[in-house]
């Protein structure tokens, strides 16, 4: 059965563990980042919503056109930078922000559905959500908003999916937290723009930092087993 993953944000972290671990599956993996290499890398700016989504229209296309027994679009790509309180980032900072998180986000959703709707598999889409969908932290204001924004509209459109003839299950995952790049910014953040930095600052001292790895099997294991359309899945909940 030919398998395919499209995995968005996939140069680093996370998302270049999924990489890795759906390639070791022997799936066809298509990567869409800013910074990746090689193949299955795809140049994609996710700050530039018009640009990205021609990019993927584009591949998303010529892909829809072949067989394929499952289909799966994991949308990582995100940003969590300025950390800064609102009213101290500038304009363009927060329409990146909103562009990469939620505009860009939604619109590669509304692709993917355009152009696989009514191919005959079994396709999911799932969302890397965070605990800052549900929480509020100082300085991630923006983040917050993108990463709740995206959870409530993977709930609706799974509502839409259930009168679809070829349904799409819709899911988000939150991950936790995890040794990445992003952490690492976190951490090199001062108390007087992030407040809670000593509490991500502690996490890592303790060891209690989940690897990417370990992360994105457990994501691939959600999506195995045939998930509920509409639900938020959270790896703290397996222990």
């Amino acid at each position: 059965m030919n398998r395919l993953a499209l995995i968005t944000g996939g140069s680093h972290g996370l998302g270049a563990a999924l990489v890795a671990h759906y390639l070791a599956e022997d799936w066809t993996v298509r990567e869409f980042s800013r910074s990746g290499l090689g193949d299955p890398h795809v140049c994609a700016d996710f700050a530039d919503p018009d640009a990205t989504l021609a990019t993927l229209d584009a591949r998303f296309a010529e892909l829809a056109r072949q067989s394929w027994g499952e289909i799966v679009l994991i949308n990582n790509a995100a940003t969590l930078t300025p950390l800064a309180p609102l009213a101290q980032q500038a304009d363009a900072q927060i329409a990146t922000s909103l562009n990469v998180n939620v505009m860009t986000a939604a619109r590669v959703i509304a692709s993917f559905l355009r152009h696989f709707q009514q191919v005959a598999a079994v396709k999911t889409v799932a969302q890397i959500s965070s605990g800052a969908a549900l929480r509020g932290y100082g300085s991630w204001s923006l983040y917050c908003a993108g990463k709740a924004a995206i959870d409530h509209l993977i709930r609706a459109v799974a509502v839409e999916q259930t009168g679809a003839e070829l349904p799409v299950t819709c899911i988000s995952i939150d991950p936790d937290v995890m040794d990445t790049r992003m952490q690492a910014g976190i951490r090199a953040t001062s108390a007087a723009d992030f407040p809670d930095v000593g509490r991500f600052i502690a996490r890592k001292a303790d060891g209690k930092l989940r690897t990417p790895a370990s992360v994105a099997a457990y994501v691939a294991g959600v999506i195995a087993g045939g998930p509920e359309g509409g639900r938020r899945y959270d790896i703290e909940d397996e222990g």
